[in-house]
C-alpha cells in the first residue's frame, strides 16, 4: 500500500477552491472520489497548497496512501495507475505526473518553494476570450510596479497584504520569504507578475497584486506600500484584493524531487 504523489492541472473556474468543503465540489473531493473508485477503498488525499475558488493551476501537487496498487515502484504499474485516474477525471481536472515517495512523504511539509503568476490584461476593452487575467482599463503608472515588488522580497512579516482566516488554518509562522517577485510584458496588453517563495497566506498574492495595481493607477501614495510591509496597522487596505480569476500556481518544487513519471 504505497504512498504516491500526484502532479495536478486544473482550471479553477468549476470548483470551490482545492480543499474539501461538505457539498461543494473542490479539488481534494474529486480527486479522493475518483481515487477511492480505483482503490475500491476509501483514499485520503492530502495537498500542497490551499487555493481559493476560481485559482488554477499548472502543476499543483497532492499526495495520498493508495492501497492495492501491486508494484508500484515498477514503471508500467505506477503509469497505469496515472492513465486510469486521468479517464476517471472530469474535464477541468487532470494529472500530469505520478510518483512513489516514502510513506512518511507529505505534499506540504515537503514544498520547498511555491511559484505562482499573475496575470492583468490592460487594454479598453473587455477582454472576452483571456478568461484568466484581471482586465484592468488603464494604468497611468506602469513603472511603479516593479519597484513596489522589489520591496516584497527577503524574510518579512507580510500579514497585512493577506486575509486571515481566524480559523486555526493560518500559520502562526507568518513570515516567509520570498525569493523573487518580478512583473514582465506578456502578449496583447497583458502584465504578468511571477512570485516565488516558501509559501503564502490566504489571498496574499491577490492583495499583493491589487495592491501594486491600485498605486500603479496612481492612486494613493507609494509610501503607503512600504508602510504596510514594515507593519503599520494604521494603514489602510490598498486597494481591493484582485480578482481569482488571474491567479495560476505555476509549480511546487521539492529537494529532492519526487521520481516523476510523466504520462
Amino acid at each position: 500500500m504505497p504512498r504516491i504523489a500526484l502532479e495536478l492541472e486544473f482550471d479553477g473556474h468549476g470548483f470551490a477552491g482545492s480543499q474539501a468543503q461538505t457539498g461543494l465540489r473542490t479539488v481534494q473531493g474529486t480527486l479522493a472520489a475518483a481515487l477511492s473508485d480505483l482503490a475500491g477503498a476509501p483514499v485520503v488525499v492530502r495537498p500542497a497548497s490551499r487555493l481559493d475558488q476560481g485559482v488554477s493551476a499548472e502543476a499543483f501537487t497532492v499526495d495520498a496512501w493508495m492501497p492495492g496498487l501491486p508494484g508500484a515502484h515498477q514503471p508500467e504499474p505506477l503509469r497505469n495507475l496515472g492513465l486510469a485516474l486521468a479517464g476517471a477525471l472530469p474535464d477541468d481536472l487532470s494529472v500530469r505526473r505520478i510518483a512513489v515517495v516514502e510513506d512518511t512523504w507529505n505534499a506540504q511539509h515537503a514544498a520547498r518553494t511555491k511559484t505562482y503568476r499573475y496575470t492583468v490584461t490592460v487594454r479598453g476593452t473587455k477582454p472576452v476570450l483571456r478568461p484568466r487575467c484581471w482586465w484592468v482599463r488603464q494604468l497611468d503608472h506602469p513603472e511603479r510596479l516593479q519597484t513596489l515588488a522589489n520591496q516584497l522580497l527577503g524574510n518579512k512579516d507580510l500579514r497585512l497584504f493577506a486575509n486571515l482566516r481566524h480559523d486555526g488554518s493560518d500559520d502562526d509562522l507568518r513570515e516567509r520569504r520570498i525569493f523573487s517577485a518580478d512583473w514582465q510584458p506578456g502578449l496583447a496588453g497583458d502584465l504578468i507578475f511571477r512570485i516565488s517563495g516558501t509559501g503564502f497566506l490566504y489571498k496574499q498574492i491577490r492583495g499583493f497584486v491589487g495592491a501594486m495595481v491600485h498605486l500603479a493607477q496612481g492612486r494613493r501614495d507609494l509610501a503607503e506600500f512600504s508602510a504596510l510591509i514594515a507593519g503599520n496597522t494604521t494603514i489602510k487596505r490598498l486597494g481591493n484584493i484582485a480578482p481569482p480569476a488571474g491567479l495560476m500556481l505555476e509549480r511546487v518544487t521539492y529537494d529532492p524531487e519526487p521520481s516523476w513519471r510523466t504520462l
